[in-house]
């Protein structure tokens, strides 16, 4: 068997873990859940293949559910048989060098900074970049969430999300149908073991009433409680990100998005999915 997992968070990213997911302080106990997980998906789903089972991977899933057997082992299955299921999305995600042009553009990147309350900061900007395709900033989204997760920080503290949807263009509007932003939305909200803290959208042109008008019936009501629309105003970004984060596209005091040096992750990043 591969190296067991050995706990090495700081004390104050433990306490938050075993506060908020549920996580047993006991490493013991952590990996005898982190079994119970693996055992259980090769007894209820014994002809589908686990691409990765170390104990790493199997344990993003437990602290995404707070340690709840029954939902992380159904977001597994969700994670690794609805991407193959969408064959488009699933070759670009294999295969990055075919976003190119999202990934040049700096459609989806992390900032360096913080929010208040510990979540990563990732910035979208959709209708950024010359191919304008749905599919390419979905497949540029699930990369950068899926190398995001590896790190104990982000499965621990999560994201949160905010989108400039300045570059927002009509060509894309009419990529987003029904089905795709459905699609879309299984393998976020229902595969991916990241929590999102907050979802937010900034410079919303008038075509934008469309995309929520498909969009916003899919997402759980969980997540509708999170997303907020701030348009023009970022000072209300200034609750959730300190100014001297955000970088200055949200009138913020840090520094610029680095989109060549994620493009360079994504791109160097062998993610096993």
């Amino acid at each position: 068997m591969a190296t067991r997992y050995e706990c090495k968070l700081p004390d104050d990213l433990l306490d938050k873990a075993v506060n908020e997911l549920n996580e047993p302080r006991d490493n013991v106990e952590r990996l005898k859940a982190i079994d119970e997980l693996r055992d259980a998906f090769k007894v209820q789903y014994p002809e589908t293949k686990l691409q990765r089972e170390d104990d790493a991977f199997l344990l993003r899933f437990l602290r995404a559910k707070k340690f709840n057997q029954a939902k992380a082992l159904k977001t597994l299955f969700n994670y690794v048989t609805l991407r193959p299921a969408w064959t488009e999305l699933y070759e670009r995600v294999q295969n990055p060098v075919l976003i190119s042009d999202a990934l040049n553009s700096g459609t989806v990147v992390p900032i360096s900074g913080k929010a208040k309350d510990g979540s990563t900061v990732v910035v979208g900007r959709p209708g950024l970049g010359e191919t304008n395709l749905f599919l390419d900033l979905i497949a540029d989204i699930v990369l950068t969430t899926d190398i995001l997760l590896e790190r104990e920080d982000v499965q621990i503290c999560g994201i949160t999300v905010i989108q400039d949807m300045a570059y927002l263009s009509m060509e894309m509007v009419k990529q987003t149908n029904m089905s795709q932003q459905k699609k879309f939305n299984e393998i976020m909200q229902d595969s991916m073991p990241v929590r999102v803290k907050s979802m937010n959208s900034t410079n919303e042109p008038k075509i934008f009433d469309i995309l929520y008008a498909v969009a916003y019936p899919l997402m759980k009501e969980k997540m509708r409680k999170r997303f907020r629309l701030h348009g023009q105003d970022f000072s209300t970004l200034y609750t959730l990100v300190d100014r001297d984060v955000l970088p200055p596209m949200f009138a913020g005091n840090g520094p610029e998005i680095d989109a060549e040096g994620w493009k360079n992750t994504i791109l160097g990043e062998q993610t096993q999915l």
